[in-house]
């Protein structure tokens, strides 16, 4: 979130209440503002009382005050008279969440509480997406989606309470039609929230068919190195979603075929989309073969029987392998071959150390065979740096 709002308020606690009162008042159109004003100040509780008269008339004031009044509110809570911040949080990010007629000015009200509050940080963030979706600004909160997992280890909330706003934002994010960000905010819940939670199941398959469905998103590691899938793809909890994410991590495009024809009614119920899936295995299967043959050529029509294409099409899916971030590399398009220069494994199994292994043993290799050669170079060098020396001598007679 942004950095905390830092105001001050000039005058007694006593005067701030009743300049805030007496403005409530004007909004709510009282008779007598000032007999409005003296009993809010006279209550037992002023600020509880501000807030409770202030419900569904403050957050509809002037675009240009309403942030002013609230820091106003937010700092007679602060003060040493009044129970804290965390006492008005709940009724009031619900009340801006509700009924603010600007989504720029509630947002910014909303901001500078939850940098204020302590506990009830899950509660603003979740009013938060309740007004940004209300207001159709929810791509203001997209930034944040990234800083989930920092978020969430700073909430004094439960595991439940997390979730139920983590998910709130996923569902509101699909709404919207932001595919690759609701992916994110799931990565953000299996990483922050864990395996123990009652709907990690549910989010871990959801992230799961998503991968395989969006188009844009190509990592995934990002997805299967998390503890809490590992913990439920070991522990058999996911059920048809660990298989497909099984597949998805070691199969090339051949077996992948024969998985999808196999699984086509579990994979239509789990809402896989099998045109997307499978191209997304052809650009997984093309990184795979460039990573099995880093800085050697790999001919087109190898690339083009493993992934089932024309062989005049190779080159657009090298493209978008590259595009995707996948892979590295150069096509000689006059040899028609692809050298790799550097590719991205999904996996790195006992079969990727044991290649690692082979290739690191073939450049100890290259570099012994190219000691004679330098140690040659060198002494070649000495002797023509000897023999230039010697000709430059001069010798001076008397």
């Amino acid at each position: 979130m942004g950095a905390t709002e830092m105001f001050f308020v000039d005058g007694e606690l006593s005067a701030q209440i009743t300049e805030l009162a007496q403005f409530i008042g004007a909004l709510k159109q009282v008779g007598d503002a000032d007999k409005f004003a003296a009993d809010l100040s006279t209550s037992s509780d002023p600020v509880q009382a501000l807030v409770a008269e202030s419900q569904g008339v403050l957050a509809k004031a002037p675009e240009d005050k309403v942030e002013a009044a609230y820091n106003q509110l937010f700092a007679l809570a602060a003060s040493a008279e009044s129970a804290g911040i965390d006492a008005i949080a709940k009724n009031v990010s619900e009340d801006v969440a509700a009924h603010a007629d600007s989504g720029v000015a509630g947002l910014r009200v909303l901001n500078n509480l939850y940098n204020l509050a302590d506990s009830s940080r899950a509660q603003v963030f979740s009013s938060m997406i309740v007004l940004a979706v209300r207001t159709h600004m929810l791509a203001t909160l997209v930034p944040q989606i990234s800083q989930l997992p920092k978020l969430l280890s700073e909430w004094s909330a439960s595991s439940d309470e997390k979730a139920d706003v983590v998910v709130a934002l996923r569902n509101a994010l699909d709404a919207e039609q932001l595919g690759n960000e609701a992916y994110e905010a799931e990565l953000a819940f299996l990483e922050a929230v864990g395996a123990a939670n009652a709907q990690s199941v549910a989010v871990a398959t959801s992230a799961i068919v998503r991968f395989a469905n969006l188009s844009a998103v190509c990592d995934i590691d990002a997805l299967a190195s998390l503890d809490s899938v590992q913990e439920l793809s070991k522990g058999g909890k996911l059920g048809p979603a660990g298989d497909l994410l099984n597949a998805l991590l070691t199969f090339d495009f051949k077996q992948w075929s024969q998985f999808a024809a196999d699984k086509a009614a579990l994979l239509s119920e789990l809402g896989v989309d099998s045109d997307k899936a499978g191209d997304k295995m052809r650009l997984l299967t093309v990184a795979s073969i460039a990573a099995d043959n880093l800085g050697q050529d790999v001919p087109f029509s190898q690339v083009s029987q493993a992934i089932a294409v024309d062989e005049e099409d190779v080159e657009m899916w090298i493209i978008d392998v590259i595009r995707s971030g996948l892979m590295q590399g150069k096509m000689n398009q006059v040899s028609r071959t692809l050298v790799p220069t550097r590719s991205t494994y999904r996996t790195f199994g006992a079969q990727q150390w044991q290649l690692l292994a082979e290739r690191l043993d073939q450049w100890k290799s290259s570099l012994e065979s190219l000691q004679p050669v330098i140690n040659n170079a060198k002494l070649v060098a000495q002797q023509q740096a000897l023999q230039m020396a010697g000709q430059s001598r001069v010798t001076i007679k008397d």
